[in-house]
């Protein structure tokens, strides 16, 4: 009885040291940071063997609303899968502004730091926020590392599931480090040369040298490096429990509505397969599960493909919830990035709306306004009632008002797929009661859902940094220490070792960091996890940076250059 109280006491007051603590004028001080507090014990209780994030991008309150009230319409179920699990918000801000970009957002719940508008896996260029700790002389644009390649060093598996590119904003946040989020061919070149398990979603284009500048074929590395690659539901159902690559489509995936389920996986087909290849690892995993495409219903004002984004993603929480609590030893974080659209429940045209009224208009809808916009300007210009025809029949929307008729008009006459979609999408909106400010982000702070195996869970209004600050936790590691060992300066240290270094930019696409010592060549490929020592390959256990515009005369400065810490070790 004794030795029972004692560890009820001991499990309390670790939940004590979890809950958020008051914040002092000036200061963000956040629950999180209490777990430094803990003891052995404590900590033992609050890590697990598994952990998985999930990010319903650009999921506000008012989204996820109307994804529950869309799925009641569909299933007659009003709840969703994750409703229980909410505990806390989270602030979204970025480091010099109120309102954040994917980019900025996945790399702070990804690295803890707050940074600046389209970078990844960096910390800041510049920090100005409340609250925000003093950004270093030196430190600025500098890559961290992530909570995926803190757990990928821990012999754990790694994964990433989406449904945009895979080396969109947010995948590429947990993967990839550079100044641009547009970079994709870099950025997917990075994750190639990552290591990570299992990597599934769209973004077939990336790694297809006919399509990237530099012409690399990336699937020939990824099968050269014991991958298999598949391109279909198919061949991922089909596919064996090693190392798995999907891209199922050149870019982002369909919309969820208007997938056809026979060439692309559903998101909670994809979340089951990662799941069931990274649990054979004894170490445990890390997993990154995006519901992408909830924000792009949200860019498009589209709130029917914004819900069923939104179920999909409920239907893979639900995937993974069932395995986290059969598992016991699996914590589940769930937050959206920020929210998109400025979508309010109730207008000044429609101050209610009867839940039957709801789920009759948003039942007739067959596919989204944006498969719709596709096929209005794919092909011979349709006319005006062909393209009435089509939006009833796939929209349920044969009343169209005057100034939708218009609007539309003036769409189909530019032949603009966009334009198309953005005023389907808002004659959905008007019927149901749904309002839209613009077709950006919002800086609202959003839900926080977690799931613990213990309950040591964190709550309150914490920092969309915490998430990443939490996450070592629960896998026990320290990502200071983590980037200290992927990302040495290589400029300053390979010159404090004697060696004599210099940019081979020969191929401005590829370029190669080269140091020189005791008649013996190290050459570096940036954007790979490969150590070239006169002549032989060594493989790193990280990919070489570097935070200069590739390409770019930057470029040729050594100081932009950053390399794992063995890399420097091989020339001393």
């Amino acid at each position: 009885m004794r030795k029972r109280l004692t560890a009820i006491l001991a499990a309390s007051a670790a939940l004590f040291l979890l809950l958020p603590a008051a914040a002092s004028p000036g200061a963000d001080q956040s629950s999180v940071l209490k777990l430094n507090a803990l003891t052995e014990a404590q900590s033992r209780a609050v890590g697990v063997r598994n952990v998985i994030v999930m990010i319903p991008d650009g999921m506000g309150a008012a989204q996820a609303t109307v994804g529950r009230w869309y799925k009641f319409a569909k299933t007659g179920v009003n709840r969703l899968s994750f409703d229980d699990l909410a505990c806390g918000m989270v602030r979204t801000y970025w480091s010099t502004g109120l309102i954040t970009d994917s980019a900025p957002a996945a790399s702070a719940m990804a690295t803890g730091f707050k940074t600046s508008y389209g970078y990844i896996g960096l910390r800041p260029a510049k920090s100005a926020m409340p609250g925000l700790p003093e950004l270093l002389k030196g430190d600025e644009s500098t890559p961290v590392a992530s909570v995926l390649e803190a757990a990928r060093l821990q012999g754990r598996s790694t994964g990433l599931v989406v449904t945009s590119e895979f080396p969109h904003a947010t995948p590429a946040g947990f993967s990839s480090h550079y100044v641009q989020r547009s970079a994709m061919d870099l950025l997917a070149e990075q994750q190639v040369y990552q290591g990570m398990n299992v990597v599934l979603g769209g973004g077939r284009r990336y790694l297809d040298p006919s399509a990237r500048k530099d012409k690399e074929d990336l699937v020939k590395v990824l099968r050269d490096r014991g991958y298999a690659y598949v391109t279909d539901r198919e061949s991922l159902l089909a596919a064996g429990t090693g190392r798995l690559w999907g891209a199922f489509a050149p870019t982002g995936m369909e919309r969820d509505l208007d997938r056809d389920p026979r060439i692309e996986p559903s998101l909670a087909e994809m979340t089951g397969k990662a799941l069931d290849i990274l649990n054979r690892n004894p170490k445990g995993f890390f997993l990154m599960v995006e519901g992408s495409q909830v924000d792009w219903g949200g860019h498009a004002n589209d709130p029917i493909g914004m819900a069923a984004e939104i179920l999909a993603f409920d239907q893979a929480v639900q995937a993974v919830l069932d395995f986290a609590r059969r598992d016991g030893d699996t914590a589940v974080l769930i937050a959206a990035d920020h929210s998109t659209g400025g979508m309010s429940i109730g207008t000044p045209e429609i101050g209610d709306m009867p839940v039957a009224r709801f789920s009759e208009v948003v039942l007739k809808a067959k596919a989204t306004p944006t498969k719709i916009a596709q096929r209005l300007t794919e092909g011979p210009a349709p006319s005006f009632d062909e393209a009435k025809g089509l939006i009833a029949g796939l929209l349920g929307i044969s009343d169209l008002r005057s100034e939708e008729t218009a609007a539309l008009l003036g769409a189909l006459k530019e032949r603009s797929a966009k334009k198309i979609e953005l005023e389907l999408g808002r004659a959905v909106s008007r019927r149901v009661g749904i309002g839209w400010v613009f077709t950006g982000h919002g800086g609202e702070d959003v839900t926080f859902y977690c799931l613990h195996p213990r309950d040591q869970r964190i709550g309150g209004v914490i920092q969309n940094t915490d998430m990443a600050y939490y996450t070592a936790r629960l896998l026990g590691t320290n990502l200071g220490s983590v980037t200290g060992r992927l990302f040495a300066p290589a400029g300053r240290d390979f010159a404090a070792a004697g060696a004599a270094v210099s940019i081979d930019a020969a191929d401005p696409d590829n370029p190669v960091f080269q140091a020189v010592k005791g008649g013996h060549t190290l050459r570096l490929a940036v954007n790979k996890n490969l150590a070239e020592l006169d002549g032989r390959i060594i493989p790193l256990e990280g990919v070489v940076v570097c935070i200069a515009v590739i390409p770019g005369p930057s470029v040729t400065d050594p100081n932009a250059w950053f390399a794992p810490r063995a890399a420097v070790n091989l020339l001393k």
